[in-house]
C-alpha cells in the first residue's frame, strides 16, 4: 500500500469517525433537552391544577354567597314569612305535574334507524 492510498484511507476513517461522534453527541444534547422540557410540562401540569382549584373555590356558592353577605350587610336570608303560597284545586296541580304521553306515529318506526335507539316496554297481561 503506497504512502497516499494510506492516507486517503486515514482522512476518510478519521472524517467518518467525528461524524458518527458529532451524531451521538447531538443525540444525548437532544434527549437532555427533551428532559428538561418534561420536567416544564409537568410543572406547568402541577401549576395548571393548583389554578384551576383556585378558580374553582373562588366560584363556588359558599364562597360568593360570603363575598356577597359580607359586602353588603343589608342583604338577609328569606325567611318563611316572606314567602307566597298559592292555594289551586288538587286536580290541577296533578294535571300540571304528569307529563303528556308521547304520541308515536307508525310511520316514524319505519326510520327508527335515524335517531338514538330507544328500549320500549310493552305492556303484557299475563
Amino acid at each position: 500500500m503506497s504512502l497516499k492510498t494510506y492516507f486517503k484511507v486515514a482522512s476518510f476513517v478519521t472524517i467518518i469517525a467525528l461524524l458518527y461522534i458529532h451524531m451521538q453527541t447531538k443525540i444525548y444534547e437532544l434527549s437532555y433537552n427533551g428532559k428538561d422540557k418534561e420536567k416544564i410540562i409537568h410543572e406547568l401540569n402541577d401549576t395548571n391544577g393548583a389554578l384551576s382549584h383556585q378558580i374553582l373555590t373562588l366560584e363556588s356558592a359558599n364562597n360568593l354567597g360570603n363575598q356577597l353577605l359580607d359586602h353588603d350587610n343589608s342583604l338577609e336570608f328569606m325567611d318563611n314569612q316572606h314567602v307566597m303560597t298559592v292555594m289551586t284545586p288538587a286536580g290541577r296541580m296533578q294535571h300540571l305535574t304528569q307529563p303528556r304521553p308521547k304520541v308515536a306515529s307508525p310511520v316514524w318506526n319505519l326510520f327508527s334507524f335515524l335517531g338514538a335507539q330507544e328500549a320500549k316496554a310493552w305492556d303484557q297481561n299475563i
